[in-house]
């Protein structure tokens, strides 16, 4: 529309003056447009470099935890990277009560559970696996879980709620089974190993709005 008003008035004008004038309305014109689009381009960036994206390209195994972020330091050592003052000790065993809270509803396959824990968007991601599992005649185990190092990355705010994103390691034996087979017969063990523990570390984004409860708003691969 700019280039064709332009063209318009050039036609429109007498002499050099009148092609003058519509070159520099075009100039003018084609500048806001610039701004504009530099404004809504800066915006979007800012935007989006605070919010937590999340991973949703395959189900995180998740199962009940053994051992302590807060009583076990030697093993499980809070570090705050990001704004430390902003977490209390208070915050802190909110994020382990939740962690052993959620891997206990998803070992139980437990979904009204999960509902009071995490955000409508990660309740749909976890009930979205547990139904391929179901599909598939599948259980995942994840079992004699030792959380090694708990770091929390950062901790921010947008109005009333209030963010923060930890990263979180630990130490199963982490396996899928198959519900169709008997333990110790063949094929029972269709994925991981039922005797060997593996370390698994995940980044999970807590919200709050206000003073209310932590809930897990997203689960992400550390990059």
């Amino acid at each position: 529309m700019i280039f064709g008003a332009t063209e318009t008035s050039a036609r429109t004008t007498d002499g050099g003056e009148g092609e003058q004038a519509a070159g520099g309305s075009g100039s003018k014109g084609m500048l806001l447009l610039l701004m504009v689009m530099g404004g809504g381009a800066l915006w979007w960036y800012m935007r989006s470099r605070r919010r937590p994206v999340p991973d949703f390209s395959g189900l995180a195994r998740t199962s009940v935890a053994s051992g302590s972020l807060l009583a076990e330091p030697s093993r499980s050592d809070f570090k705050a990277v990001a704004v430390e003052d902003e977490i209390t000790s208070e915050d802190k065993a909110a994020f382990q009560q939740a962690l052993i809270e959620i891997q206990t509803a998803w070992s139980k396959q437990d979904i009204a559970a999960l509902r009071r824990l995490v955000t409508p968007e990660m309740l749909d991601y976890f009930s979205t696996g547990l139904a391929e599992q179901a599909s598939e005649g599948v259980a995942n185990c994840v079992e004699d879980v030792v959380l090694g190092r708990a770091e929390v990355r950062e901790a921010w705010s947008e109005g009333a709620t209030q963010y923060a994103t930890v990263s979180l390691t630990w130490r199963a034996r982490d396996y899928t089974v198959s519900l169709a087979k008997q333990p110790g017969e063949p094929g029972y063990v269709v994925e991981g190993n039922a005797e060997q523990p593996a370390e698994t570390t995940e980044v999970w984004t807590f919200m709050r709005f206000g003073t209310g409860r932590w809930l897990l708003s997203a689960i992400q691969q550390p990059a």
